[in-house]
C-alpha cells in the first residue's frame, strides 16, 4: 500500500549539494552546460570513473526543447599527487562526449513539472543533502537543486528510468524518438499516478 511504501522508504537525499561535493558538481555542471541555462538538469558524479548528466533547455516561446547527454572524456575529479602537498584537480580543459535531440515542448515541460514534484517528495525543504562516500546524482529544477544517493525506492526511482529513455533518446533518428516520447508519456503518466498516491496516504 502507498502509506506503508512510503514508510518503508529511506532515502540518503536531500537539498542541496552534500558537504564537500559542491566544487566537483559546479566544475562538471560548467564543462556540461556552458553558458545554457538548463530548466532540467541530472548529472552522475560516481566515486570513480567519468561523470555524466543530461540537461533540458528550454527554446524560444513554443519552440521544441533541447535535450542534451554528455559524458566526461576523462574523469573531471582527480587527485594531483605530483607536487609536495598534492591536492584535488578538476579537468575542465577537454570536451565532453555530447549527443543532442529536439523534445516536444509540452513534453520537457511535463517531465520538469513531474520531476520537481517528485524530488520535493523525495528531500522536503527541511532536509539537507547528506553526506556521499560511493558517488552521488544531484538533480536542478528550475534553480531548485536536490542531491544525494541515486533513489532506489518510490516515486524518485523511477526519474532515473526516465532518464535513461532521455539518454536514449538523444542519439537516436527523429523516427524512433517519437516511440520514445511515447514511452516517456507513459512512465510519467505511471509517476503522477504514484504521486498521487503518496498525496492520498499522506505520504
Amino acid at each position: 500500500m502507498p502509506a506503508a511504501h512510503a514508510q518503508d522508504c529511506a532515502l540518503s537525499f536531500g537539498r542541496g549539494w552534500p558537504p564537500a561535493t559542491g566544487n566537483h558538481g559546479a566544475a562538471v555542471e560548467q564543462l556540461f552546460n556552458g553558458d545554457a541555462q538548463p530548466t532540467l538538469s541530472l548529472v552522475w558524479l560516481p566515486a570513480s570513473g567519468k561523470e555524466s548528466g543530461i540537461a533540458l533547455i528550454p527554446g524560444a516561446e513554443g519552440a521544441a526543447w533541447t535535450l542534451r547527454a554528455s559524458r566526461a572524456d576523462t574523469r573531471v575529479h582527480s587527485w594531483n599527487g605530483s607536487s609536495a602537498r598534492g591536492g584535488v584537480q578538476f579537468r575542465t580543459e577537454q570536451t565532453p562526449d555530447r549527443d543532442e535531440a529536439r523534445v516536444p515542448a509540452p513534453l520537457a515541460q511535463r517531465i520538469a513539472t513531474l520531476w520537481r514534484q517528485a524530488l520535493r517528495q523525495a528531500a522536503p525543504e527541511s532536509v539537507a543533502a547528506p553526506v556521499q562516500e560511493r558517488g552521488l546524482v544531484s538533480f536542478v529544477v528550475d534553480g531548485e537543486r536536490f542531491s544525494g544517493a541515486a533513489p532506489e525506492c518510490g516515486p524518485a526511482r523511477q526519474l532515473l528510468k526516465q532518464a535513461g529513455l532521455l539518454i536514449e533518446a538523444s542519439n537516436e533518428r527523429e523516427s524512433k524518438q517519437e516511440k520514445r516520447w511515447r514511452q516517456l508519456d507513459a512512465a510519467l503518466d505511471e509517476l503522477q499516478q504514484s504521486l498521487a498516491g503518496l498525496a492520498l496516504s499522506g505520504g
